[in-house]
């Protein structure tokens, strides 16, 4: 099997990392691989992806989103619709041109562009949904990472409900071979909470900081709040010194892995108040590395997490509060959450949601259709 992965997304955030992991999981199943990665991460790719086979790189001078790769990128995928079965993205980013009897397929990871909580702007948004449309409308298949977005994509594109195909995501590696990181030194040495994250509204990482304002002489912890921000001093930033929580909060900006998953490991608490989600990976990412995790209480998250999940009402600082203090001053409660938590992660299996992958690629390239 020969497939085109678009990996305009390596590097970026949680769509570069469903594209660096699933890249490296099909060529170790003998999958030869061509894809575009952006030239400036040259460097980084032939690093990540030293120890892979099976995987013809080819650099290009565009992002994701750029005009010129809408346009130029096309090229490249003419030149391959003769060596490759199928072209997969994993997301909406088609260029221009797409070889219509091939076998596309993208992945939806989410519609929260098209929700009112959506800030970046008007035409953020009609560009979102001019992409969408599009990509819908040349796949042959549409990789849904939730039964969440699969419901969420079928009311406003009823007619694509027969293309939909939910698979779930999975670990990282990094994140389950503990082994690796038995020995490394916490970086903070304090006890903490933590967040992992952007700080998009919808990520609602307000409504944790005015928690914390709540129970700051309650408990000892620290908020250790890792992730992208996208200025130098941002609406989060602006809160935490109106509740007088600076001195209780520690920030990384942009960690790369191993940071995380130090954090992860000596963390006693996760937190994860998303208002919307597709998935939500991080926290099976906490749990992975022993810890306990704790969520807001919308429908996705009940879908992965089920009766494992310790929820709380996302709208509700006072319940946040309430439930952080619960956890954190009840070691037995926490520890048997834990528990629970790691049972229910193991549903999430590489291998399962790899083999679903491989048979709906087969199913598509031996299809008459």
């Amino acid at each position: 099997m020969k497939i085109y992965i678009d990996g305009l997304f390596y590097r970026a955030s949680g769509i570069g990392r469903y594209y660096e992991t699933l890249t490296k999981e099909f060529a170790k199943r003998g999958i030869k691989i061509y894809t575009c990665v952006p030239r400036d991460l040259k460097i980084e790719f032939e690093k990540d992806f030293a120890d892979t086979n099976n995987i013809e790189p080819l650099f290009v001078d565009y992002k994701k989103f750029s005009l010129r790769g809408f346009l130029v990128q096309s090229k490249i995928l003419g030149s391959l619709q003769r060596k490759v079965d199928l072209f997969f993205f994993p997301h909406i980013n088609l260029p221009y041109y797409v070889p219509e009897r091939k076998n596309i397929i993208i992945t939806i990871h989410d519609i929260i562009p098209l929700y009112p909580i959506y800030t970046q702007g008007i035409l953020k948004r009609k560009i979102f949904y001019f992409l969408l449309k599009r990509a819908l409308k040349y796949s042959k298949k549409v990789i849904c990472v939730s039964n969440f977005v699969a419901g969420d994509l079928i009311k406003n594109f009823s007619s694509i409900s027969q293309k939909i195909k939910v698979i779930y995501e999975f670990v990282d590696d990094k994140f389950v071979k503990q082994e690796t990181y038995q020995n490394i030194k916490r970086l903070v040495e304090k006890p903490y909470i933590l967040y992992v994250g952007n700080r998009k509204r919808h990520k609602n990482l307000g409504l944790l900081v005015k928690a914390l304002a709540k129970v700051k002489n309650k408990i000892p912890h620290y908020l250790v709040i890792a992730g992208r921000k996208d200025k130098g001093k941002d609406e989060v930033d602006i809160l935490i010194e109106e509740v007088w929580v600076q001195e209780r909060i520690i920030q990384y900006l942009n960690p790369p892995d191993n940071i995380i998953i130090n954090l992860f490991k000596y963390a006693d608490l996760f937190v994860f108040p998303s208002l919307i989600e597709g998935f939500g990976l991080p926290p099976l990412e906490a749990v992975s590395l022993g810890c306990p995790v704790i969520l807001s209480d919308i429908s996705v998250l009940r879908e992965i997490f089920g009766d494992a999940g310790f929820y709380f009402n996302p709208y509700d600082e006072d319940d946040l509060a309430n439930v952080i203090v619960k956890l954190l001053s009840d070691s037995n409660l926490k520890n048997e959450l834990l528990c629970r938590q790691k049972q229910r992660i193991k549903i999430f299996s590489k291998e399962k949601i790899i083999d679903q992958y491989i048979s709906l690629f087969d199913e598509l390239i031996n299809s008459k259709l």
